[in-house]
């Protein structure tokens, strides 16, 4: 179904205690706003059209950063340059619509959790009635900070902001969610007849409602998704709530989750089955871990690839583009980044491996460093790690980079490793060992005399 969309995230989120724009807070690792531009790219919405104000080049380039050339296109910045209210931001985007001839989807910046079956519904109904205006609502608690559905004799009336309702009008239950679809033509005609006659003097998109001869109200049973973010304890409470979701589909999907409530799986990540995830395990961006693989406690993986039964942490941490392929082990207190691990290779603990390309059957002690940054020195950028198949790393070398081991290589423990290692070359880069015999009892004797 063929839709455009009007976004509306230009509040000032004053209620979030913050300097941050709304939008801009995270839930699962996305900002509020990304959410849902990314379902309505995914909806293959015509045209979307965001309204910003409050922080709009923050807002913008965090957007920009997360979306691929292909999707920024379809993707239209719009600056309501007053903050009058949320009428006078949807109109902002009247000349981006002109002509346009499908329906129009208005909704707000701060409903993450909106899924597509919500706009699809709306669209439905609006198509199979055709009234000027249909806009979904849902019974609520009365202290619901929400604009209350007013209705006579049945029909819809008016939306009345929760600020501007009589004591009685506030006891009502059904409330606006603010979603609404209409065309075009009809939201532009009618917006500049909403007038500010209200507390805020804004103008309010709600008035659409009161201004429509024809209108529908579609009431949802289930409308938690639908509520908006405007504080603290929401954000929180809506990342627990996505957060559940998501460990549920994992779980159904063949995925063990030891302890689910400390479990954190992003939106993008995908996992195979029989993968286990131990309790403290954070997976984040577009990371994809292959099946049979054991991710254990306290390890956090970000934007990377893990092969199939590999044995991940505890307390490891994998940074973005890091690849692991098939059975390797990386143990406790091992750090990856930018690194490629080859098949059956192992690190079990206290390393750091940084823009390294590590082949097959490779052992790396404990305590290895690869040194990847001079400050900028010589390279501009981090210098590389080319270690071969079969290279055997011993505890607590260094390895200055940019550098070469090559197959079969052996690297005493110890050692700072500055210059290429042949193949099945033995490497010792340290000082040699020096003995006294039967020193220390004149060193005790000296040491005496001198205290």
């Amino acid at each position: 179904m063929k839709f455009g969309a009007v976004v509306m995230a230009a509040g000032l989120g004053t209620r979030m205690a913050s300097t941050e724009p709304k939008v801009l807070h995270k839930i699962c690792g996305k900002p509020l706003l990304l959410h849902i531009v990314e379902l309505l790219l995914s909806m293959e919405a015509q045209k979307i059209a965001v309204i910003v104000n409050h922080g709009k080049e923050k807002v913008i380039e965090a957007l920009n950063v997360a979306l691929s050339a292909q999707q920024k296109k379809r993707v239209l910045w719009i600056d309501q340059k007053k903050p009058l209210g949320t009428g006078h931001a949807v109109l902002q985007a009247k000349s981006a619509f002109q002509r346009f001839s499908y329906p129009m989807v208005i909704l707000s910046g701060d409903v993450p959790a909106i899924e597509a079956k919500h706009i699809y519904d709306l669209l439905e109904i609006h198509q199979q009635q055709n009234p000027q205006i249909t806009f979904a609502t849902a019974h609520l608690p009365i202290e619901t900070p929400y604009g209350r559905v007013i209705r006579h004799g049945g029909d819809v009336v008016e939306i009345k902001e929760a600020k501007e309702c009589t004591p009685d009008e506030l006891k009502i239950r059904e409330m606006n969610l603010g979603l609404y679809v209409s065309s075009a033509e009809n939201v532009f005609s009618l917006l500049p007849q909403v007038k500010n006659d209200n507390s805020k003097k804004e103008f309010y998109v709600t008035d659409l409602i009161k201004l429509a001869t024809t209108k529908q109200a579609l009431c949802l049973e289930q409308a938690e998704s639908l509520l908006g973010i405007n504080t603290k304890m929401d954000l929180a409470h809506e990342e627990r709530v996505m957060r559940n979701k998501l460990n549920e589909k994992w779980m159904q999907a063949g995925v063990t989750l030891e302890h689910p409530e400390t479990t954190y799986i992003d939106p993008d990540v995908k996992l195979g089955q029989d993968v286990v995830l131990e309790p403290n395990v954070h997976l984040k961006g577009k990371t994809v871990i292959a099946s049979h693989t054991v991710i254990r406690t306290g390890t956090i993986v970000e934007d990377s690839i893990i092969g199939e039964h590999c044995t991940i942490g505890p307390y490891a941490r994998i940074r973005p583009g890091c690849r692991i392929e098939k059975e390797v082990r990386i143990g406790n207190f091992v750090e990856l980044k930018n690194t490629r691990m080859g098949e059956a290779s192992k690190a079990a603990h206290l390393t750091y491996l940084g823009d390294a390309d590590i082949g097959k059957r490779v052992n790396i002690g404990c305590g290895v460093i690869t040194c990847n940054y001079d400050g900028g020195l010589r390279y501009a950028h981090k210098a590389k790690t080319k270690i071969g198949d079969d290279v055997f790393v011993g505890s607590d070398c260094q390895l200055i980079a940019p550098l070469v081991i090559e197959k079969g290589a052996y690297i005493a423990s110890g050692s700072t490793v500055t210059h290429k290692a042949p193949k099945d070359s033995l490497v010792i880069a340290r000082a040699r060992q020096v003995t006294k015999k039967n020193y220390m009892p004149m060193l005790k004797k000296r040491l005496k005399r001198t205290s």
